[in-house]
């Protein structure tokens, strides 16, 4: 199961994990020698500038750029991924862009219904899939281990079947899989 950490110090309690920082971290904590994977919140106001955000990545010591986009249009989306892909051209760095195609999800939905990876947040609460699903956390980190053998990932399997239904039935050629989920969780009761 992978695991993303969004602070340094819970890198020692999870051999392996990748390293997920904001842009205004990635300087410090490249120079501390550690492998960073930015994370860039795309929204409205900055789609225009995420070309020159995901360089003054790279220039900070970004190995990896990850975009994550929340209310952003579908011509966004595809500009966005357009961007993206001249990002790993020119600054040879690996990108992640946090959508997946309509046509994947209709072809394969229940790779959709999963409850990892597990993300550490910055407090050491640990939450499956990403960040904005802290109502399915499985507690704060102390042993990955013994969470995860408390943990009852059903109602996170539940949530990412109604939110599968509701990403199907968005139209566009790219569905951003991550807020379909964070949204569909706020209105949903959740126990784990």
């Amino acid at each position: 199961m992978g695991v993303e950490v969004h602070d340094p110090r819970w890198l020692a309690a999870v051999p392996g994990a990748e390293l997920v920082v904001a842009l205004d971290e990635v300087g410090s904590i490249a120079a501390d020698g550690h492998r960073v994977t930015v994370l860039i919140d795309l929204v409205p106001d900055n789609v225009s500038m995420l070309r020159s955000l995901a360089a003054e990545a790279v220039g900070e010591g970004a190995r990896k750029v990850r975009v994550r986009p929340y209310g952003v249009d579908r011509v966004d989306l595809v500009y966005a991924a357009v961007e993206l892909n001249r990002v790993a051209e020119d600054d040879a760095v690996e990108v992640q862009f946090d959508v997946t195609s309509a046509s994947l999800l209709r072809a394969d939905p229940t790779a959709f219904v999963r409850v990892d990876p597990l993300v550490v947040t910055a407090d050491g609460t640990v939450v499956p899939i990403c960040a904005g699903l802290e109502r399915y956390a499985l507690g704060s980190l102390g042993s990955l281990d013994d969470l995860v053998a408390a943990w009852d990932p059903e109602p996170v399997r539940d949530l990412c079947r109604v939110a599968l239904t509701r990403a199907l039935a968005d139209t566009g050629p790219l569905v951003s899989w991550y807020e379909h989920l964070t949204r569909t969780a706020d209105g949903m009761r959740a126990e784990c």
